[in-house]
């Protein structure tokens, strides 16, 4: 996600802009004038909506063509993409060097500031105390506490991405599971598993409120699968980042078929996974 100040200060700007509009239902001003009018252009939206039923087997966005706030989002989310592929060409194939600070208490600190942007990203994104009380958007996101259900489900899938994922790099051993960041960070924190499991829920909680629980329902699984791999273009051009679209697809199905809340527990299942086997087997 792009982090830095200016780009998330617009990013803010334009949803809160899109929901006062949506709000008010007597005039986009501000929205357009943050979109340089692209949220005024009727045809574009009926072709992304044509776009993303055309590419969503899995489940049915509820892209609205007609809504400001999923134009906002819609825009932002394109804006993602294209900055991502940049970023991928530039590195010519070559993951990129660490994406954290040095040292566990770097790695933390980068994984709780990036956990409340997608929080806060995501709460004003559903209209949170502008157009929707904080049930409606808890709801909205597909949040809950965790049933009995969400455990299982959330366990077991994360175990079964995990093993699958395991198989398929032990055939790809140059390319996959060998990149600079994943690696280092897992030297860094592999000696506790008190900071494995709290790096593993922070990351977990915060790209699945966001991707899963405030994206999804919208562009549905596959984009919003496309946007999370994108996302991670410090792996570079490899077949990690394939291997990481079929990953958050599992993450999908398990927000699709339960909630984001047995996602959450997927997602931080499944990064926790090779920290606990390391401990269990360090041979």
């Amino acid at each position: 996600m792009i982090l830095n100040l200016p780009s998330l200060v617009y990013a803010i700007g334009l949803i809160l802009a899109a929901n006062y509009d949506l709000r008010a239902k007597n005039g986009s001003a501000f929205t357009t004038m943050l979109s340089l009018g692209l949220t005024r252009f009727d045809r574009l939206w009926e072709a992304v909506g044509k776009l993303l039923t055309m590419f969503s087997p899995l489940d049915q966005p509820k892209f609205d063509q007609g809504n400001l706030a999923h134009r906002a989002a819609a825009l932002l989310v394109m804006a993602q993409m294209a900055w991502s592929v940049r970023q991928l060409l530039l590195q010519r194939g070559e993951s990129d060097q660490p994406f954290f600070a040095a040292g566990l208490s770097g790695i933390l600190l980068n994984l709780l500031m990036a956990a409340i942007v997608y929080l806060g990203l995501s709460l004003l994104g559903t209209g949170w105390r502008i157009r929707r009380d904080l049930d409606s958007v808890l709801r909205r996101l597909g949040l809950r506490v965790p049933r009995r259900q969400d455990w299982l489900a959330g366990l077991a899938s994360g175990l079964l991405i995990y093993g699958c994922v395991t198989l398929v790099a032990s055939l790809l051993p140059s390319s996959a599971g060998d990149q600079s960041s994943a690696r280092l960070l897992f030297d860094i924190v592999k000696r506790s598993l008190p900071a494995a499991l709290l790096v593993a829920i922070l990351s977990g909680v915060g790209e699945e409120i966001f991707f899963r629980g405030a994206l999804q329902p919208v562009f549905g699984i596959f984009a919003s699968s496309l946007l999370f791999t994108l996302v991670h273009a410090h792996y570079g051009l490899s077949p990690e980042l394939l291997i990481l679209f079929f990953v958050s697809l599992g993450f999908g199905l398990a927000r699709e078929r339960f909630s984001t809340t047995a996602a959450i527990i997927c997602h931080a299942t499944y990064n926790f996974a090779p920290f606990l086997i390391y401990r269990l087997m360090p041979a």
